[in-house]
C-alpha cells in the first residue's frame, strides 16, 4: 500500500493538488550530516524538491 505524502510547496515539480507524485523522497536535517536530528520541524528540508519552470 503506498504512503500518502501531503505538500503544501505548489511550485516543485511533484506537487499535485497537495500531494507529492514523487516516486521517492529524500528529508534531512538543514545543513546536517546523515542521521542527525532535528530539534524541531523548521529544522528539516525534503531533498526531494524540484522547482517547477
Amino acid at each position: 500500500m503506498a504512503t500518502k505524502v501531503y505538500c503544501r510547496v505548489a511550485n516543485c515539480v511533484h506537487w499535485d493538488s497537495n500531494k507529492c507524485t514523487a516516486q521517492e523522497i529524500t528529508i534531512a536535517v538543514e545543513g546536517a550530516p546523515t542521521n542527525a536530528s532535528a530539534v524541531n520541524d523548521r529544522q528539516t528540508e525534503c531533498e526531494t524538491f524540484k522547482k517547477r519552470d
